[in-house]
């Protein structure tokens, strides 16, 4: 996109009007950022408010958790302005975030008071950070000014942690609404010290996902193919790379042996379609929390860069994943 300014597009109410905001200034996206947090703030006190009324109290006190998680941003956002000595705009009203790749019927089953789980809310919570984190990593690779670049890079990188931690609080629900008779692989991102380590955790945790993926009816999810060609295309990568990368260490080879149990455990489940879709979900966003915790840990240059390139091509199947749910 060119011109003199970047324009990014949201759709924001204000009285009776909708109104375009171009985000030109670090003003406007700071601004943005902060009315962002209080439409989320604004809409989980509502669905509280309407789970509590259903009496559907776990629900809804995890509504009232991400009340107080979205209150702390907006309070991180206005104190970045006034350090950086930022006029935030007071002619902004409250944003509706508009993304046609979200499932309307995923999201509505969240907010469902009769339907919500634990499970469904803080899923429903990981896509609004994710449309958030899109939108910001837009601005950040189209802005003209280097400064709006940056601050949106930092929005982005927030939201993508924030998505992250959502995505841990969502596979600890996901567990207790199975009642899942078994336990998570014993992997821990500090058991990475060679590249070698990371290939072979990455080859046994993708091999697991892709028999999950085999056990799954071409025709029980459409897109699910896309699905099977990026899993493949990845897993073809690792093992490429593997074949001259030595071999792992003990803890490695531990954390293998975990994730094989882990694999025969759940396939010894007869899952329903939708069951087994879910578990790839939950894999999937384990697999990005690893690898994204190897880059942090990572001591060698190496074994960071394939951890985040293995990030990217998981975040990547994620956005798969929940394209299914709409087709």
């Amino acid at each position: 996109m060119s011109g003199k300014h970047f324009r990014g597009r949201l759709n924001v109410c204000e009285t009776r009007n909708m109104l375009t905001i171009d985000v030109q200034t670090a003003s406007d996206l700071m601004s943005i950022a902060l009315y962002a947090e209080r439409e989320a703030i604004r809409r989980y006190i509502r669905l509280a408010e309407a789970m509590h009324s259903y009496g559907n109290q776990d629900a809804a006190s995890l509504f009232e958790r991400m009340v107080e998680e979205e209150q702390e941003h907006e309070r991180l956002i206005k104190e970045w302005a006034k350090l950086e000595g930022i006029q935030l705009r007071t002619d902004i009203g409250p944003i509706k975030w508009e993304d046609p790749q979200v499932p309307t019927d995923y999201d509505s089953d969240a907010v469902d008071p009769a339907h919500s789980t634990p499970y469904r809310a803080l899923a429903f919570a990981v896509h609004n950070e994710e449309r958030a984190f899109h939108f910001y990593t837009y601005v950040a690779a189209t802005a003209d000014d280097e400064t709006v670049r940056e601050y949106a890079e930092t929005l982005a990188r927030e939201e993508l942690g924030h998505a992250a931690l959502l995505r841990a609080m969502r596979r600890r629900a996901w567990r207790a609404e199975r009642e899942a008779g078994h336990e998570e692989p014993d992997v821990a991102p500090t058991i990475i010290h060679t590249l070698a380590d990371l290939l072979a955790v990455a080859s046994s945790a993708e091999r697991c996902l892709a028999d999950n993926l085999t056990a799954l009816a071409d025709d029980s999810h459409p897109g699910l193919e896309k699905v099977r060609k990026a899993a493949g295309m990845m897993l073809a990568g690792i093992e490429a790379q593997l074949k001259s990368a030595g071999n792992p260490g003990e803890d490695a080879v531990r954390a293998i042996e975990s994730i094989e149990n882990y694999k025969s455990k759940t396939a010894a489940e007869n899952d329903d379609p939708d069951a087994l879709l879910q578990r790839l979900r939950a894999d999937s966003d384990r697999c990005f929390a690893f690898y994204d915790a190897v880059v942090t840990h990572a001591k060698d240059e190496a074994v960071m860069l394939a951890a985040q390139k293995l990030s990217e091509s998981v975040l990547e199947r994620i956005d798969l994943l929940r394209d299914t749910a709409k087709t």
